[in-house]
């Protein structure tokens, strides 16, 4: 955690300085480890590849899609509202400060209003990107892209005038081996790049000189550790502060869940490999909800998989077939499943694909099981609704940890 001294008054101030900077009360106010559920269902619809996903102050989000043809702006329901067609697939979106789109293609980068009509567009001078991929805007309304291919971050005024590029091949401090995600944290005023080759995260001012701060990770799979670290995303507190950070980790299939203050805290890994709710295979970019309190991740199988944070949960009335949130991590063999059905159909549950005990029914369109004998580690917890001949009509599955 960063901590500010005061300006020393002869050597016992100091000395005293010193001592707090390791008191109990500094290593209390680091982020605290949120409570993750997994939410049901997953979004699909409308969705084909989606791999980066900005949200703007309403609460409606914009998923770039490679095979969607541009990016696709929802509501806070998930419900198709436009899409705004580009000219090479999409690979990242970001918004700037009056509303615009940033959304990377490769070679380019365009602005796109919100009729999606282009008034910019970055990199038409031959060979000015390699493989432009992650996008960001500052406060000041810059913009920063990362070159996969060429292994370096440019930074562009919002009209698109070249301000400086950063980087280049290599491992030491400010160097890059195909970075990937950006990503702009507004309170310390820094823009974060997943150094993916390098296994880390490098932060760097965001103000005048756009110097290197620090990098956070390391090549591994425990706390503070990446093997393929590719985005970013920031949750603030409801008076502004930064509460925590969450990574994607493509070739680990996890979330890490960090405090990004100082040299970083390890806070939390959520989900593992898998294709149902609360699993991961090659998760891309991710963004926090804060208006419902979700964290809403692009995964490998063409859906956004959905995690409510600190009681998080999804918008408006449940329909259909839903799983009510479930911890992603639990510490007890059994735990108690709820959640709605459809009409005229039946529910039964599989744990680990073995059919499980009974529901009850609690009402017209509710149902409760208690589910036993979890198994240690990762468990896949299905609901399957069924019409009145038996066949199948819907089904649901989420993946947790059991971690006495």
């Amino acid at each position: 955690m960063l901590i500010s001294l005061q300006k020393k008054v002869g050597c016992a101030a100091m000395l005293l300085a010193m001592l707090a900077s390791f008191s109990p009360t500094t290593t209390a106010m680091a982020g605290t480890v949120p409570v993750t559920t997994v939410l049901t269902p997953p979004m699909y619809e409308n969705l084909a590849s989606p791999v980066s996903i900005a949200m703007d102050p309403r609460g409606f989000y914009y998923v770039a899609d490679t095979r969607k043809g541009g990016v696709s702006k929802f509501n806070l329901s998930g419900k198709l509202l436009q899409l705004f067609r580009t000219a090479s697939p999409a690979r990242a979106v970001a918004l700037d400060n009056s509303g615009n789109l940033l959304v990377s293609m490769g070679t380019s980068v365009a602005l796109l209003d919100q009729q999606g009509a282009q008034k910019l567009l970055l990199g038409s001078g031959l060979g000015q990107f390699k493989y432009a991929i992650g996008v960001a805007v500052d406060a000041r309304g810059y913009i920063w892209v990362a070159d996969n291919e060429a292994h370096n971050v440019t930074l562009f005024t919002s009209a698109g005038t070249l301000v400086k590029t950063i980087g280049g091949l290599g491992t030491a401090s400010g160097q890059f081996d195909f970075p990937v995600g950006v990503s702009y944290e507004k309170v310390a005023d820094q823009v974060v790049v997943a150094d993916a080759g390098n296994h880390r995260l490098q932060f760097f001012d965001a103000g005048s000189n756009n110097a290197f701060v620090k990098s956070i990770g390391t090549y591994g799979t425990g706390p503070l550790q990446f093997q393929y670290p590719v985005g970013a995303a920031f949750e603030y507190d409801p008076v502004g502060q930064l509460n925590r950070m969450y990574v994607t980790d493509l070739h680990m299939s996890k979330v890490q869940v960090l405090d990004p203050a100082g040299i970083g805290t390890f806070l939390k890994f959520i989900g593992f490999s898998g294709l149902v709710s609360g699993t991961f295979m090659d998760p891309m970019a991710l963004a926090f909800d804060p208006l419902n309190k979700r964290l809403i991740v692009a995964n490998g199988n063409g859906r956004l998989h959905l995690f409510g944070i600190d009681g998080g949960v999804n918008p408006g009335l449940p329909q259909g077939l839903v799983i009510d949130p479930v911890l992603t991590e639990v510490k007890s063999p059994s735990l108690t499943m709820t959640g709605t059905f459809p009409l005229n159909t039946t529910v039964e549950v599989q744990i680990n694909g073995v059919a499980g005990p009974a529901v009850s029914y609690t009402s017209a369109t509710t149902w409760s099981v208690t589910v036993p004998n979890l198994v240690l580690g990762s468990n896949i917890l299905t609901a399957i609704a069924r019409d009145a001949r038996g066949y199948l009509f819907t089904k649901q599955a989420i993946g947790i940890l059991y971690s006495p």
